[in-house]
């Protein structure tokens, strides 16, 4: 594949953790295409103070992951009556016991 005029070079060491975490994120594709979409998407979300329903259930399924619960469940419900998210999605089915 064509290195589409980069010439900027970026040695990053991981940890065993991080590393499988990258290999989870690539997808099939490469450690260097996954770490530049991540860059990439990490710019528009900077851009964008206003995140999506699923940019929010993305943060939310990390923090999660981190045991991070308590701050999941408080953002999410902050964020549940937001003009972008939709009426009734999974998770109000599931704290309503009808999923």
């Amino acid at each position: 594949m064509p290195d589409k005029g980069r010439n900027q070079r970026v040695e990053v060491r991981l940890t065993a953790e991080e590393a499988a975490r990258l290999d989870e994120l690539r997808l099939g594709g490469s450690r260097s295409a996954a770490i530049r979409a991540l860059i990439r998407d990490a710019g528009a979300a900077a851009t964008d103070p206003n995140p999506s329903h699923s940019e929010v259930l993305r943060v939310l399924a990390a923090m999660a992951r981190e045991g991070r619960v308590a701050a999941a469940v408080a953002l999410e419900r902050a964020l549940r009556d937001r003009e972008d998210s939709p009426d009734d999605d999974e998770l109000d089915r599931i704290l309503r016991g009808a999923a």
